[in-house]
């Protein structure tokens, strides 16, 4: 992880982690990645949501070949991607001290386009992130598929964590007024697998049971 100050916490630096096993965890947890760039042509900033998956020490990406954030993450833009995982609403005696328990995590750095031989690993990674089991259950991918996808790495090189956790933070002349003051947890769930109508009478395989 970067030891960079320029990738450092800021605003309330004691909250910045650096365990690279909570890093992962929080990127494991998480299926959408909001990738960050500045557009060369236009000037003009772009934040796009991203299905992603960790593959030990990079981020693996995918989109068509005629996506303008994959040609432009293969002429080597600089990208920021950011992953958070919102664990509560934080209810204080008042709107101003009123906040987020979460756990973000900032990675920076520029893609590296894969080569045909490497795409079939990373194209595995990505599913079994998404759909476990999917990848032996489902049909194979074809050559023309293939061709028609862009897989591009991100190295976790540079990062940077940050997180809440706890009770509301009131100001003391606030703890007197008689106000409740707690959490409102938040949780995502996998719910019951739904059979598509063009594949009624098919059971739903073990691995999405």
């Amino acid at each position: 992880m970067s030891s960079d100050p320029q990738h450092n916490v800021k605003r309330h630096s004691e909250r910045q982690f650096h365990e690279q096993s909570e890093i992962n965890k929080v990127l494991d947890n998480q299926y959408v990645a909001h990738v960050g760039f500045l557009d060369p042509d236009t000037q003009s900033p772009y934040v796009i949501p991203m299905g992603f998956a960790r593959d030990n020490d990079r981020i693996l990406l995918h989109g068509s070949t005629g996506s303008r954030i994959m040609m432009l993450m293969a002429k080597g833009v600089d990208l920021c991607l950011t992953v958070t995982q919102l664990n509560a609403i934080v209810v204080a005696r008042s709107a101003f001290n009123s906040s987020m328990n979460y756990e973000s995590v900032m990675i920076f750095g520029k893609a590296r386009v894969l080569e045909e031989d490497e795409k079939y690993l990373a194209l595995e990674r990505i599913t079994e992130k998404l759909i476990p089991g999917m990848w032996a259950y489902g049909r194979a991918l074809t050559k023309k598929e293939s061709a028609a996808t862009i897989i591009v790495e991100v190295p976790m090189d540079k990062v940077s964590a940050k997180s809440r956790s706890g009770d509301p933070s009131d100001d003391e002349e606030d703890l007197g007024l008689g106000l409740w003051a707690g959490l409102i947890p938040l949780k995502t769930t996998h719910q019951p697998a739904v059979t598509a109508l063009n594949a009624e009478g098919i059971p739903v395989p073990s691995h999405l049971l």
